[in-house]
Parts: C-alpha cells; structure tokens; sequence
C-alpha cells in the first residue's frame, strides 16, 4: 500500500466522542505497531479464536480477511477500554467488504468476539478501499461512551419481530437511553422455513402492491424491488413496533441498492411510508447487497416512542431531490442525508464557474484534470455541510463522523487540501469508500454524509 494512502488516512483520528456515543473510524485491520495491513494470522499472533490446524492453500485464501477482522475487533476492543468498557458497548457496525463471498470467515470471528447479544451490523460488498485493493474489510462502527451509561443507561438488546430471527449472528435491534440502532434489514423472510427471498409482488400482502399494474412485463421489471422496498420497510416497522419504537420516529436511513435504475422504483414505495417529515436519507449503489439475490438493504436509526427528547427536522433553503430531510437531530445528535455536488441546473458540477463565486477562491490550485470533478463536487458538498451544520445551529467543528464514497478510491488525496480548510483544528471519525455509483443523479464523482454532536460539551478525539 502507498505511503501516500496511509499518510492521509493517519491525519484523521480513529475514535472521537460527542455526547454519549463514540464513533470509530473505518478500521481496515492494520498491524497495531507495524501499521500495515494484515495479510496472515501470523501477523495477529494469538489473539482471535484458535487455529487448530494450518494449511498454506487455505490460509492463503482466507487470511488476509482472517486476520484483518481480528485486528480491527482488538483495536476497537482496545479503544473502549481506554474509556472503562468493551466490546459490548457498540451499538453499530458497518461491516463493508471487497467480496462478500468471504463474509462467513468475518461472522466465525465475530461469535468469538461477541459470543452473546452481538452488535446490530450492516454487511455490504464495496468496490475498493485502497487503491492496491488489499484491503478486505472497512468496518466503522458506534458505540455507547460507558461514561455515559450511568446517565443515559446501559446498553439493551430489545426483542424486535419474535416470528423474523437475524440471517447471521447479529442483533436485529439494539438501544441506548432513546436511542434504537437497527441493523440493515434485507428481503427475506426469515420467519418462513428455508427464510425464501422476496422475489415479486406475490410474495408480499395485497395491501403492499400498490405499484402492480397487472401485466407481465412490467410488474417483471418493477416488481421485484418495488416488493423487497416494501417488504423490507414492513420488516423494519414490525422491529421498531417490537421494541417499543415506530416508523415516524426514524431519525436516519441508509439505503444501499444493487442497481441505481431501481432508485424511482424504490422511491414510490419510499414516499408511501414517509409521506411528511421524512429521515435524513442516504442512497447508493454498491457491489453486492445481501445474499440471495437481494437488490436491497436499508438501515434506520430512531428514538423510542416514548422517549423525552424529541425529533427535529432540519430542512435546507433549496429543498431535497428527493423524500427526505436534509438533517434529524434528536438530544443533541444530528444525522445528515448524503450530499452532492451540482450546479443550478440539478447537474453533477464540472466546471470551476458552476461554483458559488466564494467557493472559486477556496479552489487548490494543484488539482489535475483527472481528479477536477471529484475536487469540484467535494468542496461544493463540504459547503453544504456547512450550511446544514450552521441551519442546526452549529458548525463543523461539530462533525464527529464523515463518510465519503468515491467512484474512484485514487482520487480521496486530492480532496486533502478541502478537509484542511474545513477541518483546521478537530477531524471527525472517518470513512472512504470506493462504490459504483455514489448517489441517484448519473456523474456524480463523490457524494459524502456526516454525524453530528450539536448538545452540550465539545466533540473531543479518542486517543
């Protein structure tokens, strides 16, 4: 891997608070003292669950995932100790791969690490995350602060849909305090023997057929996403109500799809259940969702029904390209929906005079024509940021985590001089990713979303 790459990646910190969550940087099973990613067991010594037997052909295959998964769990593990805990503070992860064919190696070592009530996880194929691609897994991850547990209280594995058990071993919901971390949930019925893939509108209730016009060809075409939209929205509303929370209390959704031309597809179902003050919204293509042939996978975060604090939509001057909200805040954090950059007429920027006159002069200077738009878009989002960070209040001192994906990894050091500008004193946490199409608009280099800590106290850095 570049000295280049792992410079710029060393700038941003791995873990930093913000009330009482912590939020860990993608970790990509780097040697703890080496710095340099993982390829064999050898390189982890003992640690993880044991290796009875040692054959080369088969540890040539396996591990590299092996062993980056196993340092990635002890870094993590080893930064909630610093704060008087462990692993079973998180309340997230985001487990992204560069090949999902891989993903059991990554599960047997999580029943190790998390033998009981294991983190809610969100499991998708990426394109890269270097630009060697010898990296296998980014995980980032949330956690509870344990300082924070004698207030907010303890972390609680709440029960969700009893008839819907989890595709792996993971929690389907977890809370802290008001707070309910749910994990990407998929179309496939998992309370039905064999868990059968949702495939069409049969395999959905009447009620959730709203789309089907009754001919074949284009209930083939539109059909199959528009019933695993449903289906798995329905999932998700049997999992809050489960757990004592409800669709309108979703701060947040991640929405990943296996292919962008379901997005209009996807979205009618998506305007049905959240016709008025929608969640911050997040949409991308990766590589592969799911495992059966899902086309996808949707995350939400929300508060309990119940709960003190309240939900607060924060809306931006030019409106939204689609149902959602440019941010939710909710006692003092704030979820923002991606963000991209286009010029007035909702096209991807690719030209210096389609930027705000002020924007012009923060433009390096250094940028060549082959990374000009990802350097043009990601100063016009970071501005946004910025606007939607002060609509809430606040500035972006107040980032506590960012996620950038990229059309091409390559590119992520020329948008180094931006985040000096827009991030002089403090990083956030921080995610890169290398997808196949970084958000619903065609041409977008670069598309990015943030986490926010807007209460009371100081975002601060985890040593």
């Amino acid at each position: 891997m570049s000295k280049k790459f792992l410079s710029d990646h060393a700038k941003w910190p791995q873990c930093v608070s913000g009330g009482p969550f912590l939020f860990f940087s993608g970790r990509m099973g780097m040697h703890p003292k080496s710095g340099n990613i993982c390829t064999k067991y050898a390189e982890i010594g003992d640690k993880g669950p044991a290796r009875t037997k040692n054959y080369p052909w088969v540890d040539k295959i396996e591990a590299p995932i092996g062993a980056q998964a196993i340092a990635t769990y002890e870094g993590v593990g080893e930064t909630l100790e610093t704060k008087g805990g462990g692993l079973e503070n998180l309340l997230r992860f985001h487990l992204y791969q560069l090949d999902k064919r891989f993903f059991p190696v990554f599960d047997s070592i999580r029943r190790h690490y998390e033998p009981a009530a294991p983190t809610p996880s969100t499991a998708v194929g990426m394109g890269a995350f270097d630009p060697e691609r010898s990296v296998r897994f980014n995980i980032d991850a949330i956690a509870l602060n344990p300082q924070a547990a004698k207030t907010l209280g303890k972390r609680m594995v709440h029960e969700g849909s009893k008839a819907h058990s989890a595709a792996a071993h993971f929690s389907h919901v977890v809370g802290a305090g008001p707070y309910v971390f749910v994990a990407g949930q998929i179309p496939t019925d998992t309370s039905k023997p064999g868990s059968p893939l949702i495939r069409n509108y049969p395999d959905i209730p009447k009620r959730g057929r709203f789309l089907s016009v009754g001919q074949s060809h284009e209930d083939s075409r539109n059909g199959p996403i528009a019933a695993q939209t449903w289906f798995v929205y329905d999932l998700i509303r049997k999992h809050l109500e489960g757990s004592g929370s409800s669709l309108e209390n979703i701060l947040n959704l991640t929405v990943y799809l296996g292919d962008m031309r379901d997005f209009p597809t996807y979205h009618r179902i998506h305007e049905r259940f959240f016709p008025k003050d929608p969640p911050a919204l997040t949409v991308m293509q990766v590589a592969e969702v799911g495992h059966k042939g899902e086309k996808i996978e949707i995350e939400p975060t929300a508060l309990m029904d119940k709960s003190k604090i309240k939900r607060e939509v924060i809306r931006g001057e030019d409106g939204a390209g689609a149902q959602m909200s440019l941010g939710v805040a909710a006692g003092g954090v704030l979820f923002l929906s991606n963000l991209v950059g286009l010029n007035e007429d909702g096209e991807p920027i690719s030209k210096r005079s389609e930027l705000k006159g002020a924007l012009r002069r923060r433009l390096p200077k250094a940028s060549s024509p082959a990374t000009r738009n990802t350097v043009l878009q990601g100063l016009a989002i970071l501005d946004q940021m910025g606007n939607a960070m002060k609509a809430a209040e606040a500035d972006m001192s107040r980032v506590t985590h960012l996620t950038l994906f990229l059309r091409n990894i390559a590119h992520l050091s020329a948008l180094e001089p931006l985040f000096q500008k827009y991030f002089p004193k403090r990083r956030p946490a921080f995610t890169a990713i290398q997808i196949p199409e970084t958000s619903p608009v065609a041409g977008t280099e670069v598309s990015m979303t943030a986490i926010g800590w807007i209460g009371d106290g100081e975002p601060e850095i985890v040593a």
